[in-house]
């Protein structure tokens, strides 16, 4: 079967550095927001070092694989327009129904109408968690956006569903990953850069 050369190395490295910060970042997290609850780290000091640690590192790949989108005009295929939005009934119905009776794929570029809306989705979510992941471990200095959301609680708040709708969609994303030519072919492609034709 031919294969279509999908992700360059730079991608790849970006991917899995954000994937195992995001992965660390939500298990501290949880430890953070209810200590009583999740106790998955040593102690709650180690918890938030981690978190600290993997804060930084993802704010960086975000911030670089933005910068790569751009310049490489990537970005125009991520984009989430009207017409993706009026494909997400048969992208559905493929994923609820097509793939389990063998219907062909609809070839939509290199990214679906539900991976633009997750990705970009993504995009506008990332500079929000981080925002109010600063203003929760800097209060004073950012005192007057905590005020304006209504107080730490509020921006706790947010914090935490933010990370919610990161956890979820990333679950979905893990799940499609397994739909490709073979239950392996779309994860082998995250390491390789290689991915089978449809």
């Amino acid at each position: 079967m031919e294969k279509v050369y999908k992700h360059t190395v730079m991608i790849r490295i970006l991917h899995w550095a954000h994937a195992i910060s995001m992965v660390l970042l939500a298990l501290t997290g949880l430890q953070i927001y209810a200590p009583d609850s999740f106790r998955l780290f040593a102690s709650m000091d180690w918890a938030r070092y981690i978190h600290f640690i993997f804060m930084y590192v993802v704010v960086w790949t975000f911030v670089y694989k933005l910068y790569y989108v751009l310049v490489t005009g990537e970005i125009k295929e991520m984009i989430f327009t009207f017409r993706d939005l009026l494909e997400m009934p048969a992208l559905a119905a493929y994923y609820l129904y097509g793939i389990f009776v063998g219907k062909k794929k609809k070839d939509w570029g290199k990214y679906n109408p539900g991976q633009k809306l997750t990705y970009f989705g993504w995009l506008i979510l990332f500079p929000l968690q981080a925002l109010t992941g600063f203003a929760l471990y800097w209060p004073d200095f950012f005192s007057g956006f905590n005020t304006a959301l209504g107080g730490l609680g509020y921006v706790k708040l947010w914090h935490f569903c933010i990370t919610w709708i990161f956890v979820l969609t990333t679950v979905i994303h893990i799940y499609l990953g397994s739909t490709g030519s073979t239950l392996m072919d779309y994860y082998k492609s995250m390491f390789t850069g290689w991915e089978k034709a449809h």
